[in-house]
């Protein structure tokens, strides 16, 4: 496995997370309180999609995150790890899974997920998958080329998440496709597979963004929107339980308990859902 990924400043969507400032403290701890009681494994929920970024192993970095912890809680807990095909095929029932299930994905392709994330899967034969940003191959901290074909072999799917991580809203339909499309050659060129899963760059999306993302090939796309997908829910709008930097099996408990469901409540009264 690879080990030059450092972190550097000027590669990237972002910088170095910052430790929690006193808003995301309150917030936590309001999360928390609402999981109090609640069960973090009940499939009437619907199906929950885990979204991760970069899962640096050594506990000193910034991006430091539990992943090994989490995915023994996820065993621990009874759920059916599945591919984003078979989320699909759940939400065309007309009652939500009898057990719980959980999809795990991967934004940006971060070279860090195969330290400790790709292997971890692995072991328990759970697939995954990782949207890829293909402009960023090749420049650490993500993943190469030859690395990026090599996720096939380990139970790994490509997604597209574009090819420039631009904010999708602000370019007309045409800019949108060409972008799409780029992003889906070069993934097809370097897996031999074109990529049919989606995920709008930051979560950023709008009604015109939608329409373009489903007429371009592709079967589903991610949103930063929180929370679990239950049958009916539309496609291309699918919730994702997102893990941040510093986090462990505690947080990952809470946050499938649904202690964060608040924080797309608030969205939705702002009027921030886009769609």
């Amino acid at each position: 496995m690879t080990k030059d990924h450092h972190w550097d400043p000027g590669t990237g969507p972002c910088g170095p997370p910052r430790l929690p400032g006193f808003r995301a403290r309150v917030k936590r701890g309001v999360a928390r309180a609402l999981a109090l009681g609640r069960s973090p494994n009940d499939p009437r929920r619907g199906v929950a999609i885990l979204a991760y970024h970069n899962t640096e192993p050594d506990a000193d970095h910034p991006w430091y995150l539990d992943f090994k912890g989490q995915m023994a809680l996820v065993e621990e807990l009874g759920y059916r790890v599945v591919s984003l095909d078979r989320v699909l095929k759940a939400l065309l029932d007309t009652e939500p899974p009898r057990e719980p299930t959980l999809a795990v994905t991967f934004d940006d392709g971060w070279a860090s997920n195969l330290d400790v994330a790709f292997p971890e899967l692995a072991t328990r034969r759970w697939p995954a998958t990782v949207f890829v940003t293909t402009s960023y191959v090749g420049r650490r901290p993500y993943l190469g080329a030859p690395e990026l074909g090599q996720l096939i072999e380990l139970g790994i799917e490509v997604g597209n998440h574009s090819h420039s991580h631009s904010d999708l809203t602000s370019l007309n339909s045409d800019a949108i496709l060409a972008d799409l499309a780029e992003c889906s050659r070069r993934i097809e060129d370097l897996t031999g597979r074109k990529p049919i899963h989606f995920c709008y760059p930051s979560g950023s999306y709008n009604a015109k963004v939608r329409a373009v993302v489903s007429r371009s090939g592709m079967a589903s796309a991610c949103t930063g929107r929180i929370g679990f997908n239950r049958p009916g829910t539309d496609p291309f709008q699918l919730k994702r339980i997102t893990l941040d930097a510093r986090e462990g099996p505690s947080e990952l408990w809470t946050r499938l308990a649904g202690g964060y469901d608040f924080l797309d409540f608030k969205q939705r009264l702002l009027g921030r859902t886009a769609v």
